[in-house]
């Protein structure tokens, strides 16, 4: 079957919002790393890190030395609290109390079963988060006390809190402090790794994961354990922005870090160190969603072997979208086959009625169904809608993004404001075989269906 041009009105919006889209697309990949490039060496004062611009979701890592005189503990602590980010990862707290760590507003949770447990709370705002479960996670469990020392160095344990937000998304957060290398101890760096990264394994299946803590390892040094970092999918801030900073006053050296395993849904956006009376800075790791809040996205599931409104549950939630079309807007579909005689109806009410309505046909021959409303929109003349035929390697695009059909449908403004996805084609299958439609009214989702539609047209 030829492919078939579209009316030059037509392809020069779609090539507008390609080129949009393309812009964007950009604009957050070039960004994320440059706009919040931040001077190596330089520690951000406390006025100076609340100048930052706000990430969508953020964590602190502060390492307060355990010797500090109270006065500069607390005033440390005001600090980290006054960054406003979401959770604060806190370091050598064993001796510390939790109203000072967290006043009212803020939560926390540690294991307070001894000094080595009580040492890692992991503290997160109220008024967002809502602590679902919590524990502590060995990471080191060498016994005795290294020479010129007066504690088992080698026992560490990391606090972790699951949390739910208010906009329903769900993580996790690990607080860490890793042993440092001692005379008379085994090096426990890649030990302590191992166990993290099991950990993080375990939490990722609630969530995307945040870590936070003083590792005792360089990052850019030889010893740092990528290879196991790499194989628990955990990517620190440094590593996802492309540099590191001084983390304190060890003679230089980067040694406290944010990190996360965003499980796709998360893209990292800034880090900065802050300034302490601690020997270690405060590490702010900015995060962004990349993904839609729970609230804006449902699934619609229909089975043949329901009542009849679950077997028919796909087919309305589709026909129900083009039926709630206002005159002036678009309705824009793509799938290899349009043979559902109820979609194929109200499409032609649609048109009818003033609704833009344009077919994106993946290959094959037309049935009776498209090629009736193909000539219903021919024969009313608007430009703005149309049948475009994808053939060759938009037909290898469109198999490359798994849908069986997708829809979109705009507001009269000429918006995008829901979009469809069907794990099945526009067919009878919707009703003999169990489908899912998936129902977006997010920005990211919009957004994806846009590139969707703009990589095959």
């Amino acid at each position: 079957m030829p492919r078939r041009a579209l009316p030059r009105s037509t392809a020069a919006r779609l090539a507008t919002a390609a080129a949009t889209v393309a812009l964007s697309l950009g604009a957050l990949t070039t960004g994320t790393t440059a706009a919040h490039a931040v001077d190596p060496g330089a520690s951000a004062t406390p006025k100076q890190a609340a100048q930052r611009s706000a990430s969508d979701i953020s964590l602190v890592q502060a390492n307060i030395y355990t010797g500090l005189t109270v006065p500069k503990f607390q005033a440390d602590v005001r600090t980290v609290l006054g960054l406003g980010s979401d959770f604060i990862t806190y370091n050598e707290a064993h001796g510390r109390h939790d109203e000072v760590m967290a006043p009212p507003g803020w939560g926390i949770y540690r294991d307070m079963t001894d000094r080595y447990t009580r040492e890692t709370p992991v503290v997160w705002r109220t008024d967002r988060w809502t602590a679902l479960d919590q524990g502590s996670w060995m990471i080191s469990d060498w016994r005795g006390v290294p020479p010129g020392k007066q504690v088992e160095l080698g026992r560490r344990w990391a606090n972790w809190v699951t949390l739910a937000g208010v906009d329903g998304r769900q993580v996790s957060v690990v607080s860490a402090h890793f042993a440092p290398e001692a005379k008379g101890m085994p090096d426990l760096l890649r030990p302590s790794m191992k166990r993290l990264g099991l950990l993080v394994d375990r939490l990722s299946t609630q969530g995307p994961v945040f870590i936070g803590g003083d590792l005792n390892v360089h990052y850019p040094g030889a010893k740092f354990p990528r290879d196991i970092v790499e194989q628990h999918a955990i990517v620190p801030t440094y590593q996802a922005l492309g540099g590191h900073f001084p983390t304190g006053d060890h003679r230089g050296a980067t040694i406290d870090y944010v990190m996360g395993r965003g499980n796709g849904q998360l893209i990292t956006e800034q880090h900065y160190p802050v300034e302490l009376n601690s020997d270690h800075d405060a590490v702010y790791g900015g995060y962004r969603w990349l993904t839609d809040e729970p609230s804006d996205v449902r699934q619609v599931v229909s089975d043949p072997a329901g009542t009849t409104s679950v077997q028919r549950a796909a087919v309305t939630t589709l026909a129900s979208a083009v039926r709630r079309a206002e005159p002036g807007s678009a309705v824009r579909i793509a799938t290899a086959t349009l043979d559902s005689a109820q979609l194929a109806k109200d499409l032609k009410a649609a048109a009818g009625r003033g609704v833009h309505v344009q077919l994106v046909k993946i290959g094959g021959r037309e049935t009776k169904r498209e090629l009736s409303l193909e000539r219903l929109l021919k024969a009313d003349g608007d430009a703005s809608s149309w049948m475009w035929h994808c053939v060759r390697e938009c037909r290898t695009t469109w198999r490359g993004h798994k849908l069986g059909a997708l829809m979109m449908v705009s507001d009269t403004a000429g918006a995008w404001t829901v979009r469809l996805s069907s794990n099945r084609q526009l067919t009878s299958a919707l009703l003999t075989q169990r489908t899912t439609i998936t129902v977006t009214t997010g920005p990211y989702g919009i957004d994806e269906g846009k590139r969707i539609f703009a990589s095959i047209v």
